[in-house]
């Protein structure tokens, strides 16, 4: 039998947490038991450093694992994006200055 306040996750066996207010004192109370390890010269087993939502059991969980790095987003060259312009919009632009009779020396 469990003694644990809250219950565990069927998937991974980890304790779940309901609400973030739950983590947060979790992480609190995990720092707190490493700084007074650490303080006595012993060794301490809580390696929590970070929270995460299961989406399996729709809670969270405590994991000592480093977040992982965002994935980098592709930027596609500007080149690129001009040649992909068709025609009649790449233009538009000489259009509307011929329209409005500006030139370069005109615009404020």
């Amino acid at each position: 039998m469990s003694y644990h306040r809250y219950p565990t996750c069927p998937i991974s066996g980890k304790v779940r947490y309901g609400e973030r207010k739950d983590i947060k004192l979790a992480l609190r109370q995990a720092d707190r038991d490493r700084s007074r390890a650490r303080l006595n010269q012993m060794a301490c087993s809580r390696r929590e450093i970070r929270v995460y939502h299961c989406c399996d059991c729709g809670g969270w969980h405590l994991t000592s694992q480093p977040a992982r790095p965002a994935r980098p987003v592709r930027l596609v060259p500007v080149a690129n994006l001009t040649a992909a312009i068709p025609e009649p919009a790449s233009e538009a632009p000489r259009r509307m200055v011929a329209a409005t009779k500006l030139t370069a020396g005109t615009a404020a």
